[in-house]
């Protein structure tokens, strides 16, 4: 199963031209290398509500250039591939970054979107059923367990 994670800003976010944002799934504790990516700023600017501030997969930096005239959004994810999903795995999404320090004010402003190719998951990061920890300042891990799951699940119905 082909799955796509990415970051979406739920209000308007503040980037500075040293910004980053860092993301890779661990299955297990084991990090899986295809979902490491980077998204870093090279701009000051505003992104506004509903639009993409980053996903698994890549590396990109976006500088003024890419940004002159248009609404900035961040690329699309590149895929990772979950071969075969045990109900006991534990599938963690690790963000480091150095917009957000502390999780209080992360997730005000992130939203989670996970899908494959059969669904979609739209995911507010504050609501009460996600299971956060705040490794140090600026490093999360969100457990995405059972959002895998409900999608492995979907792939496999008939």
């Amino acid at each position: 199963m082909q799955v796509g994670i990415e970051l979406y800003a739920q209000r308007g976010l503040s980037v500075m031209d040293d910004h980053f944002i860092r993301l890779k799934v661990t299955n297990n504790g084991k990090i899986l290398e295809e979902s490491c990516s980077e998204d870093a700023f090279g701009f000051f600017g505003m992104i506004i509500p509903g639009k993409r501030l980053a996903a698994i997969g890549r590396k990109r930096h976006y500088d003024q250039y890419q940004v002159m005239g248009r609404i900035f959004q961040s690329e699309s994810a590149e895929p990772i591939n979950f071969l075969f999903i045990d109900p006991k795995d534990y599938i963690n999404l690790v963000i480091e970054t150095n917009i957000w320090l502390d999780p209080g004010i992360m997730v005000q402003d992130v939203s989670l979107k996970i899908y494959s190719d059969k669904k979609t998951l739209d995911i507010p990061s504050n609501r009460p059923d996600i299971k956060m920890n705040w490794l140090s300042r600026g490093t999360f891990t969100i457990d995405i367990s059972e959002f895998i799951r409900l999608l492995n699940a979907e792939r496999i119905k008939i």
